[in-house]
């Protein structure tokens, strides 16, 4: 059993190298086994040991007994103990796995140990292949996480590990609520896993770790180059990605799950509650070449438009502003437009001749034109606004402008226009109105500029 710890630890430098090293301790057989494998292998290592302990008080005196437990063990042991008492809200083991992740995370420690192993590994891919998962779900529980989360004793099976403590004369505590099959991964370790022993394969535990190592091993090695292609794929914009979908949709389709599935993460931060169905239906909505779309997967907001998709958290769209803004605009000046759409700035120049690009506006113009008390005014986009091109033969809808041009729909919301009274004067990208735009005979022109994220 040593030998196989010490083992597991040299795999891994950064583990090795810390100092102050937590133990997760319930009292079950399992993490006592592991505090005593750790504690054996303390001055090999250089650690200093803390056992780590929740109590949630859901069994009452029995969950004081572990408490004391623990606090005897360490003391045993040689080791300090921390000891957290948590009143959840629920029962749910997601629930409590969470309050208890979420307190090991302020502990003060380098490193913490777990101790899941090959039978809770194996339960683990079992339940997610009954609830469906994609590859990277079947790789279980983790050997380790970015969080500094070693499982040392994902290889060794919860017997052995029993058999150990007791030919040492060493104990533990029975968790009581380990035998109520409302839990449902008690039932798949009391009922189901011993009728897959029975009928179909007496070493199905170790079968389906195999299948774990298998998928963790792969993922490691596929989550790079994922990670690349996406990087090619996809752009961060303000506060959400882009995703070109024609070239996207050239990959092959087993590349184009992953893609999403890593899309999803790095823009949600997690995978919680996605689907099969849901990538499904995101995969149908990046195949789709003309008009626009859009869906809603847990925690996200997806919209296609044109050949470009963007991916948004639900909270991150709740929070926008409103759509329409309009503000006065000061010459010269600058504003910052809504939604982290940029910045739109106005030098003025008094020796202008010629405008070249045709781009600018002619003050005099400006200033003679009987509208809104000369008062230029930035705002956004909105439906029905049209107006003539500098150059153009007649009126143009701007929204026929931001088909023509490709324009994404989510550009559209804060795309900033020039406007005297209700007339704009200048669109961006577009250029300023004719009437308006500095010619030959300008001497003092306005340089309007939209400087895009």
């Amino acid at each position: 059993m040593l030998v196989r710890f010490q083992q597991f630890v040299r795999r891994y430098p950064a583990l090795v190298a810390a100092k102050r090293v937590g133990i997760a301790v319930s009292g079950g057989g399992d993490s006592v086994a592991l505090a005593r494998l750790a504690s054996e292998a303390q001055k090999q290592f250089g650690w200093s040991l803390t056992l780590l302990h929740v109590n949630y008080g859901l069994r009452g005196l029995d969950s004081e007994g572990d408490s004391d437990f623990v606090i005897e063990l360490a003391r045993e042991l040689g080791c300090k103990v921390l000891i957290e008492r948590i009143q959840p809200e629920g029962r749910s083991e997601e629930e409590l796995r969470l309050l208890r992740y979420d307190w090991f995370a302020t502990c003060p420690v380098d490193a913490i140990l777990t101790g899941h192993t090959l039978d809770d590994q194996a339960e683990t891919v079992l339940f997610r292949l009954a609830r469906g998962t994609g590859p990277s779900g079947l790789a279980g529980v983790l050997p380790y996480t970015a969080e500094q989360i070693y499982r040392p004793l994902l290889a060794l099976r919860r017997e052995d590990l029993r058999n150990w403590l007791l030919s040492t004369g060493k104990g533990w505590r029975e968790d009581s609520s380990n035998l109520d099959s409302t839990y449902r991964r008690n039932w798949i370790r009391k009922d189901l896993l011993p009728l897959l022993r029975r009928e179909l394969n007496p070493e199905v535990d170790q079968s389906l770790a195999n299948l774990a190592e298998i998928a963790f091993d792969e993922s490691q090695w596929l989550e790079p180059l994922v990670a690349k292609k996406l990087d090619e794929l996809a752009r961060p914009e303000v506060d959400w990605v882009v995703l070109d979908c024609e070239r996207f949709r050239l990959e092959a389709l087993a590349l184009r799950r992953r893609l999403l599935r890593a899309l999803i993460e790095r823009v949600k931060g997690d995978l919680l509650q996605i689907q099969f169905t849901h990538i499904e239906a995101i995969l149908r909505l990046t195949e789709e070449s003309e008009g626009n779309g859009r869906i809603q997967v847990p925690g996200l907001d997806l919209m296609r438009s044109f050949g470009s998709m963007r991916v948004i958290r639900l909270q991150t769209l709740a929070a926008m502003p409103p759509r329409n803004f309009r503000v006065d605009f000061p010459v010269p000046g600058r504003i910052e437009v809504p939604e982290g759409a940029g910045i739109v700035v106005i030098t003025m120049d008094h020796r202008c001749n010629y405008n070249k690009g045709g781009r600018s506006l002619d003050w005099n113009r400006l200033f003679a034109a009987p509208t809104a008390e000369h008062r230029l005014e930035l705002r956004n986009w909105r439906p029905g606004d049209s107006y003539v091109r500098n150059a153009s033969t007649g009126p143009e809808k701007i929204k026929e402008l931001f088909q023509r041009h490709r324009i994404p729909l989510w550009h559209r919301r804060s795309w900033p226009i020039l406007v005297l009274g209700d007339s704009p004067v200048w669109v961006a990208e577009f250029g300023p109105a004719v009437g308006f735009a500095a010619g030959p005979e300008t001497r003092t022109a306005l340089h309007v500029e939209w400087k895009r994220p």
